[in-house]
């Protein structure tokens, strides 16, 4: 086990400033000259510190005395965190798999915006201007989703304004609009004064700007705020304040509260079947495998489900032969195979929140009512460390980041920058790799949660 500390937090967030870091690079500066050593720099940094947390999570790297966590306080002192981790990783998760695409939806813009035209154009003297269209080879009219636009392949003449003693200019390019474009409708072009064979680029000046080292165009601004919307939901339902933070919320309900003496003997674990939060709905959730905590009484053993993302193993050996008590509220309705959430609080006044099962007696022992001889518990705040890498778990996942950040690499030193199968490759990898990474992570833990039933 090892102790989610200023160390690990640090490192986290000098990993995710690397990332801003590199999507603020591509907002100030779209296009650049490859490899581009701005982007390589940020993903230095975030390299780097996803390193140095991986070292102290995995405990292959502490400082002296950093190995054991600090003793317990007797009691609330000032303000105190008491929240139950575990319980808010999904949201913290979904967060992290919507905020990842950010940098890499600028990137793909930026890369597909660094064409062979592109540099051909800015090879020579490259310059904006207005043109005017003076033949329409041929138009397509393109559906998507929500809007439809013609691609026309065009020539165009550039005012010999433009280009004083050589007179006027024919090039070609394509370009968008949403009518049928017409002989003289006028656009902002980018070209190269001396080299007509290199063709023009016709779009908005704003987004022709960026084509020469400028900032983002209003076009890629928009799109990237769209996308926006799915991390900002994320980051308000996962950082969202609650309104009562308390460890004993939920778990003293309807019902007649009851209190068991027990003591942690080992890790475990179970099917996990939740008592059904609508009575009388059509499908209820089925049984989940789920790591646990093996709690011995005077009157039986009973076990204690937890949060899937800890590992029963490291944590029971961290809290082998710790007493407390543990609290949990039954009803009149419930069934023997259903769990109903539990707090274990122990001795030291730390806390594990869970669920147990309802059971049937005598072979699970049922406790004794909470009353005014066994008050409602008052924990100094959750049990830690906690288990920050399972390389029984975590290696796949890993090497799916590990493929996409390299996939990222490759790409800001230019590699398939010409539009090939190359760049759409690490585009995939780039995009699906940490999607992968998290969804292989599930069954791997199910494997290795399944050898513990036996």
């Amino acid at each position: 086990m090892r102790k989610r500390d200023a160390g690990t937090a640090l490192a986290t967030a000098v990993a995710w400033g690397g990332a801003a870091a590199f999507l603020i690079c591509l907002l100030v500066r779209k296009v650049a000259p490859y490899p581009r050593w701005d982007l390589l720099a940020c993903l230095a940094v975030s390299a780097g510190a996803v390193l140095a947390w991986w070292l102290r999570a995995s405990g292959r790297w502490l400082p002296a005395g950093g190995a054991t966590p600090a003793p317990p306080r007797p009691g609330p002192t000032g303000r105190r965190r008491l929240r139950w981790w575990p319980a808010r990783r999904l949201a913290y998760v979904v967060l992290a798999l919507t905020a990842v695409p950010l940098p890499l939806v600028m990137l793909f813009l930026s890369t597909t915006a660094a064409t062979p035209q592109l540099a051909a154009i800015l090879a020579h003297h490259p310059r904006i201007s207005e043109v005017a269209i003076a033949e329409v080879h041929h138009s397509y009219l393109k559906n998507s989703r929500n809007y439809r636009y013609y691609e026309s392949a065009v020539t165009v003449t550039v005012s010999p304004a433009d280009r004083p003693s050589r007179g006027t200019a024919r090039l070609k390019g394509t370009v968008q609009t949403s009518q049928l474009p017409q002989l003289g409708d006028r656009f902002a072009g980018l070209y190269a004064a001396d080299a007509p064979g290199a063709g023009v680029i016709l779009d908005r000046r704003a987004e022709l700007r960026a084509l020469l080292g400028g900032p983002a165009g209003p076009g890629d601004l928009v799109m990237l705020a769209l996308y926006s919307l799915f991390p900002l939901s994320a980051a308000a339902a996962a950082l969202r304040p609650r309104a009562a933070p308390h460890a004993s919320d939920g778990i003293f309900g309807d019902g007649e509260p009851r209190m068991l003496r027990v003591r942690i003997v080992g890790p475990g674990a179970g099917n996990l079947l939740r008592r059904p939060t609508a009575p009388g709905a059509a499908k209820q959730p089925g049984p989940l495998l789920s790591p646990s905590l093996r709690l011995a009484s005077s009157h039986g053993p009973r076990d204690l489900f937890l949060d899937r993302c800890l590992d029963p193993v490291s944590f029971a050996d961290t809290l082998q032969g710790a007493q407390g008590r543990l609290y949990w509220t039954p009803r009149t309705e419930d069934r023997p195979e259903w769990s109903t959430p539990a707090l274990l609080v122990l001795d030291d006044g730390r806390y594990v929140r869970g669920t147990t099962p309802i059971g049937t007696p005598p072979e699970t022992p049922m406790g004794e009512p909470v009353s005014d001889t066994h008050p409602d518990p008052e924990p100094t705040g959750p049990v830690g460390p906690y288990a920050l890498w399972q390389p029984h778990v975590h290696t796949p996942g890993a090497i799916c980041f590990g493929a996409a950040f390299l996939a990222v690499v490759l790409l800001v030193t230019g590699v398939g920058y010409d539009g090939g199968v190359l760049r759409t490759a690490c585009l995939v990898v780039a995009a699906a790799g940490p999607v992968v990474g998290v969804l292989m992570i599930g069954p791997r833990r199910t494997r290795y949660l399944r050898r513990l039933t036996s």
